[in-house]
């Protein structure tokens, strides 16, 4: 006899359904591989499963290669990225804390994020000129924080609290100088005490409406 399709529950789409035992166990390992590269700034499928608690057979069936692992783990920081831009360059955080406040939080948030993941994206950054799948990855995720750039542009010019010119032009150029923040020179203690408080004062310099 035919079996009927599995439907799903009730106003539950497919996207919606909980992962299932595959996907966990892929995601416990690129968690476990991040976390073994942001110590690390290495990993062997032999401590990853360890950590993850697998064998190291699992992790070949989940993550068969090196680069595999990498691209899945870069893909991970990267979207992790993305999302510090979405969290603090919205327009309604510009209007609330002001131009001034809202860079000094946005450049603390930034510096943090790759204080902790500096090895991650040392190991991603290093490989891309080998990797067309790391490209990629990186290429998709540049596209997604310029287009958040350009809509916090945009929307803050139109409140009246960012300076005039093409849209494309600054959030090309604010992309950039947020690129820069992933500098070791931020992650020594001395220079944290001092320097994302005079790199926030020259974005919001830059960024500051005419007059």
């Amino acid at each position: 006899m035919e079996k009927e399709p599995v439907s799903n529950p009730p106003g539950v789409a497919p996207s919606e359904r909980p992962p299932g035992k595959a996907q966990r166990t892929r995601a416990k390992l690129i968690e476990a591989t991040c976390d073994e590269l942001s110590e690390s700034g290495s990993f062997t499928a032999e401590r990853v499963a360890k950590r993850a608690g697998t064998s190291v057979a699992t992790f070949y069936v989940h993550l068969p290669t090196k680069e595999v692992a990498l691209v899945a783990v870069f893909e991970r920081v990267m979207g992790e990225l993305v999302s510090v831009v979405d969290q603090y360059l919205k327009v309604e955080r510009l209007l609330e804390s002001g131009l001034e406040a809202l860079m000094g939080e946005f450049v603390e948030a930034s510096v943090d994020f790759f204080s902790e993941r500096m090895l991650v994206m040392r190991a991603g950054l290093a490989a891309l000129p080998e990797s067309r799948e790391l490209r990629q990855v990186y290429r998709e995720h540049e596209g997604m924080a310029f287009e958040r750039f350009s809509r916090f542009i945009s929307l803050g010019q139109s409140a009246g609290q960012i300076r005039s010119g093409r849209v494309e032009e600054l959030a090309r150029t604010f992309l950039v100088l947020s690129q820069g923040l992933n500098n070791p020179l931020l992650f020594d203690p001395e220079a944290r005490a001092s320097l994302p408080g005079h790199l926030s004062g020259v974005l919001t310099g830059w960024l500051k409406k005419e007059g």
